[in-house]
């Protein structure tokens, strides 16, 4: 009698059938996985975020230093800012090499969504497009970040070239200030201060009065000069005051002195003769107030006036370029 086979448990049916199915469906979906992962290169386009992802923290690195980096600044001579600029123009560079590789990322993964992925079955698609979904959330705070990034780098730029200028105007204001010093100091010496002139013009100082530019050349006359020279000038002044009024004529001793010694006062004196004005005028050239003396010399005598022309031709030459000197101080210090 032939015994029949024994029939299988359905609990070693169920175990022969966990056993079978679940290794296709695996290799299925790892096959899957491993066809999508292969064709689309997803590895390679997260390694190459993650390496965009460092370039960014570098750039923000760089950023930092040049924000916390002083700038020297001189008064007297114009900072060159062209390192700095030259670095941010890397920066900006830089940066915008890595959002045309991010843009050509971005352009990968929709063409990636757009691919088929084969096979058919769902849990692949699924991992697929989470993976994708989180890269392309990855890639756009990267980009938000670089964008950031650019916006920060134009204002550190745009500081940069004011600073720039704000210290070359500062150079330029020194150099007009060092010229009139130097100006100055020629008035004072009688040298000339063509030089100067041409510093001023040179710094960006417009508007150079004439006072100050006609004697440039040739300078001007001391104040020691015209100190020295003045009782000869008054005394000439004077004998012509008289000789124009009659007075030569005066009769006694007295006025015979006067005529030949070219006697006259030589301390202040109220009144309005000659003599009284050239006593306060000399007193006023000792003292250096060459403006004032020149306005003494108004209440003079044609005459009078008339024989000292070549003392207050020289006279009025320094009074005005001392003048038009203060008036471009003031002038150069309110700018």
């Amino acid at each position: 009698m032939t015994e029949k086979a024994p029939t299988p448990s359905p609990a070693s049916q169920q175990r022969k059938s966990g056993g079978f199915w679940p290794l296709v469906l695996g290799g299925v979906v790892a096959g899957a996985i491993g066809f999508v992962i292969s064709e689309a290169n997803l590895l390679q386009l997260r390694s190459e975020s993650d390496n965009l992802a460092v370039m960014v923290e570098e750039q923000q690195a760089a950023i930092e230093a040049l924000q916390n980096a002083p700038v020297q600044t001189a008064p007297a001579e114009p900072v060159d800012l062209s390192g700095i600029e030259s670095t941010l123009a890397d920066l900006r560079a830089s940066i915008d090499g890595i959002d045309r590789s991010i843009e050509g990322l971005d352009g990968r993964i929709s063409a990636l969504e757009l691919r088929p992925t084969g096979g058919g079955a769902g849990e692949p698609d699924a991992d697929y497009s989470a993976a994708l979904a989180a890269l392309q959330s990855s890639i756009n705070a990267q980009k938000a970040e670089i964008d950031a990034q650019r916006t920060e780098i134009e204002g550190l730029i745009a500081n940069a070239r004011s600073v720039e200028a704000a210290t070359a105007d500062a150079a330029r204001a020194a150099a007009g200030q060092n010229a009139l010093a130097r100006i100055t100091a020629a008035l004072a010496s009688g040298a000339s201060y063509d030089d100067e002139v041409a510093a001023l013009r040179e710094a960006g100082v417009e508007n150079l009065p004439d006072a100050l530019t006609a004697p440039a050349e040739t300078g001007v006359t001391t104040l020691a000069n015209l100190q020295a020279r003045f009782p000869e000038v008054a005394r000439d002044a004077l004998a012509a005051a008289r000789a124009a009024d009659g007075q030569e004529a005066e009769d006694g001793f007295g006025g015979f002195l006067r005529r030949q010694l070219g006697a006259r006062s030589v301390t202040p004196r109220e009144g309005n003769d000659p003599d009284a004005v050239l006593s306060r005028a000399e007193a006023s050239v000792r003292d250096g107030r060459i403006a004032e003396a020149l306005a003494e010399a108004e209440n003079l005598p044609e005459a009078a006036r008339a024989a000292m022309k070549d003392w207050l031709t020289d006279a009025r030459a320094l009074a005005d370029a001392r003048s038009a000197a203060q008036e471009l101080s003031q002038r150069l210090t309110a700018n």
